[in-house]
């Protein structure tokens, strides 16, 4: 098979992204997603593009095929769950960086709402990005502005926690010893799971530097930049690798082709 343009190779990842973030059956969207490879490669040698091989715009098409397929509850059954487990995984082992282990009533039904926001707002800007030309630095901005969204309600959620009272709980040593270890295997489970260290590298990328930080004398503010300049150099570093491997694997695809 020759080689897709970038027109085409764009329409088809896109068409991939829209399918999967409105819910439909990963083995089916790789089926169509297939046929529909075959297709145009089929058309491009006549010099057809991507409108006229699917007779409308991409965000149509991608409408009417969603519309026509049915909808998978499995993915929102397993990764929905597994995103907020991980959340409250993530919470455990921060508060145990900082010797805290309670939990205010507040603080539960917070953290439950701004990650389900964050999981609406992740689809929902998937699906118009697919479905959508848009410059990269729109593209890049919009994905900026979902990801500080959630942060900056956590940030406001923990002054919101200090002004209220509500009920708290308080966990004891036994409490704290399982906490933790259940923590730390659920993160660890996933990232066996899904084949990528991800879940277990990004919380320690949040974690570790604040933790041995806390070992020293500096001062907070000191400590405080240090901190999110290590956090944000092993994540900028973790991501050029992932990025690398991935464009070399694309590349050695492409070989074979």
């Amino acid at each position: 098979m020759e080689e897709l343009s970038e027109e085409s190779r764009e329409f088809l990842k896109n068409l991939r992204l829209y399918l999967l973030s409105s819910g439909k059956k990963e083995t089916e969207i790789e089926d169509i997603v297939g046929e529909l490879e075959d297709h145009l490669s089929e058309a491009e040698k006549d010099g057809k593009s991507v409108e006229m091989i699917i007779g409308r715009t991409p965000k149509a098409y991608m409408d009417q095929l969603a519309g026509e397929m049915s909808f998978d509850p499995r993915n929102l059954l397993v990764y929905g769950p597994m995103i907020l487990l991980g959340v409250i995984c993530f919470d455990i082992l921060n508060k145990a960086a900082d010797g805290i282990f309670s939990w205010s009533l507040l603080e539960i039904t917070g953290n439950l709402l701004i990650t389900l926001l964050g999981l609406i707002l992740i689809i929902l800007l998937f699906k118009y990005v697919a479905s959508r030309q848009i410059s990269k630095i729109r593209e890049h901005l919009f994905f900026y502005g979902c990801s500080l969204t959630p942060i900056v309600l956590f940030v406001g959620l923990t002054y919101l926690d200090r002004a209220v009272v509500s009920p708290v709980i308080h966990l004891g040593t036994a409490g704290q010893i399982t906490s933790v270890t259940l923590a730390c295997l659920f993160l660890i489970g996933v990232a066996i799971w899904s084949k990528t260290w991800v879940s277990v590298l990004m919380p320690a990328f949040l974690i570790v530097p604040e933790l041995l930080l806390n070992q020293t004398g500096m001062d907070a503010a000191t400590k405080s930049v240090l901190s999110l300049l290590i956090t944000f150099s092993g994540i900028g570093i973790y991501l050029y690798i992932v990025m690398r491997s991935e464009r070399k694997k694309a590349q050695a695809k492409q070989s074979q082709i």
